[in-house]
């Protein structure tokens, strides 16, 4: 028998652990497996996992990123569903501790990142593997300690050599933190895959790229955390030009031109506009959270099975609903689907598309528990009624917040990811990849980086070539206010409005049931249990400022 030798940090990776040693957990796998062509998926399929529940759970990234944000919110909804030990409520007011459960779950998963991608790299050169998967290897540790240096402030640097050795992890931060994922990632780009070589569900020479992008477009947060202004260093801005540049002149991925939406459709496998997706399946487990979170009970989503419904749990804000004033008209705002009223084929059912709000339609039960057709065969669509709760019309109000508009139909829900019609239940499962950079965003931050520099005509230019693909009207002017505003209305909900607030002066302002002006809550504790566990080695690890 050989053994995979998988990593697991004591103290850093599991909450709750008492010390800092190491030690290696062996899995038998069985004869001659490591030999076989499919060894290094096997070695690499673990380190991918881990961004399964980061991404694919309502409240782990989504939590830190998005309802923290002034873009989504959770009410304990009628004083009955979605209170969840205040998790939602304490995000979005900025009231969370070093107990909190989101800030642990996610620093678990980030730190175990880190470590299965430093076993991975161990694993593949004791067999000999690709060039290409160790460099896979290595980029993905920089990945996760990209989101631990934003989230949390530090990286961890875990050498190959050292898996499975007493040799702490070395704890950096800052300047310190940035120049070692960049070395990292320059280090394993040249082995990486082109996109004809490994699709967008692998880590690729363009998604390092992109990913070096957006480091450097966020290096004056990370090198001085608490500033009161931030001063972007024109050759990072440089920098950042000319990695998003190499990703559009490749030739490789587009912008999509026709439906915005298409972006996360079903059959979404490998579209053009993702540069780095995670890949979901049925088979795997993929998870169809994101899509049922923001819906209703009484919305069902497959016509096979009847338990496909929402959870009436996120919506967005009122704040974040008002940036919309005068842009309804852009595609990115709402696509229609479904008619108010009336009957369509089967062959047509899908859910109205983007932001949502007054009363909504869709597919109901008859007394039978059985979709209501005409005669004809065709599904009926009426007006939704809460069901489940409340037995009132499913109208989404404007108005939402925690205290007076809490009900199960407050607030604006915004439908973006589409919801798997093979679904098994409203949470499970789905075949919608998950893109976790694409070439909205590469644009955007191409923008950005032009105007930083004091190009405003080219920053311009690519702000419009943008809203020519999404059909949106084009731009006369630009500063940063627009451009922040351009990112708002292509990435909403997309785990991107904690650090894009942050970047851009944003995050101390008041909403909406969040008065803290703070700045130390631009960064997230260490959880307790890991501060505990640290407590033997003095100096190894310290709390953020503040905490």
């Amino acid at each position: 028998m050989k053994n995979i030798s998988k990593l697991l940090f004591i103290g850093l990776l599991s909450f709750g652990c008492t010390d800092l040693s190491e030690e290696i957990l062996d899995t038998a796998v069985g004869t001659g497996v490591l030999e076989a062509p499919e060894a290094p998926d096997l070695v690499m399929a673990p380190v991918y996992a881990r961004l399964n529940s980061t991404y694919g759970q309502h409240n782990w990234l989504f939590n830190l990123q998005s309802i923290a944000s002034d873009e989504s919110i959770v009410p304990f909804r009628g004083g009955t569903d979605w209170f969840d030990g205040g998790i939602f409520i304490e995000m979005h007011q900025h009231s969370w501790t070093p107990f909190h459960s989101t800030v642990r779950d996610v620093w678990s998963h980030l730190t175990q990142g880190v470590a299965r991608a430093a076993g991975a790299r161990q694993t593949l050169e004791e067999i000999n593997g690709p060039d290409r998967y160790l460099a896979e290897a290595r980029a993905m540790g920089a990945f996760y300690n990209l989101h631990l240096l934003d989230l949390y402030g530090v990286s961890f640097e875990k050498l190959p050599e050292d898996v499975g050795t007493p040799q702490l992890s070395r704890v950096l931060r800052g300047a310190d933190a940035i120049d070692f994922i960049l070395t990292e990632l320059d280090a394993a780009e040249p082995a990486l895959g082109s996109r004809a070589e490994v699709g967008s569900v692998r880590f690729s020479k363009a998604a390092a790229w992109g990913i070096k992008a957006r480091l450097l477009l966020n290096k004056a947060v990370y090198s001085d955390r608490y500033a009161s202004t931030f001063t972007f260093d024109e050759s990072d801005m440089t920098e950042v030009i000319s990695l998003t540049s190499q990703i559009i002149d490749s030739g490789d991925y587009a912008l999509e031109m026709e439906d915005y939406f298409s972006i996360w459709n079903v059959d979404n496998h490998d579209h053009p506009e993702h540069v780095f997706a995670f890949d979901q399946r049925l088979a795997t487990g993929g998870s169809n959270r994101l899509a049922w979170f923001g819906s209703s009970r009484s919305r069902h989503g497959s016509l096979t099975n009847i338990l496909a419904v929402g959870s009436d749990g996120v919506s967005l804000t009122t704040d974040f609903f008002n940036k919309w004033e005068g842009n309804h008209e852009d595609p990115r705002f709402f696509q229609r689907n479904l008619p108010d009223g009336g009957s369509i084929p089967e062959s047509d059912f899908r859910w109205n598309r983007g932001i949502q709000f007054g009363q909504q339609y869709g597919i109901v039960l008859d007394e039978s528990n059985r979709f209501k057709r005409t005669p004809d065969g065709e599904l009926v669509i009426e007006k939704l009624v809460n069901r489940t709760r409340t037995g009132e019309d499913v109208v989404y109000t404007i108005e939402v917040d925690l205290g007076d508009n809490r009900g199960h139909s407050n607030g604006p829900r915004a439908f973006k990811i589409d919801f798997d019609p093979e679904a098994q239940t409203g949470q499970c499962c789905s075949r919608v990849n998950l893109p976790i950079l694409r070439m909205g965003d590469v644009y955007l931050m191409r923008a950005e980086g032009q105007f930083r520099n004091g190009n405003p005509v080219a920053a311009l230019a690519d702000l419009n070539a943008l809203r020519t693909a999404r059909g949106a009207e084009l731009l006369s002017e630009v500063d940063l206010d627009i451009i922040h505003r351009e990112r708002t209305f292509e990435l909403y909900t997309e785990m991107l409005a904690r650090t894009d607030a942050i970047r851009f002066g944003k995050w101390e302002n008041a909403w909406i049931d969040k008065s803290s002006s703070n700045p130390i809550r631009r960064l997230y504790p260490i959880p307790q249990g890991v501060i505990d566990a640290a407590s033997g080695s003095p100096g190894f690890l310290e709390q953020n400022e503040g905490y």
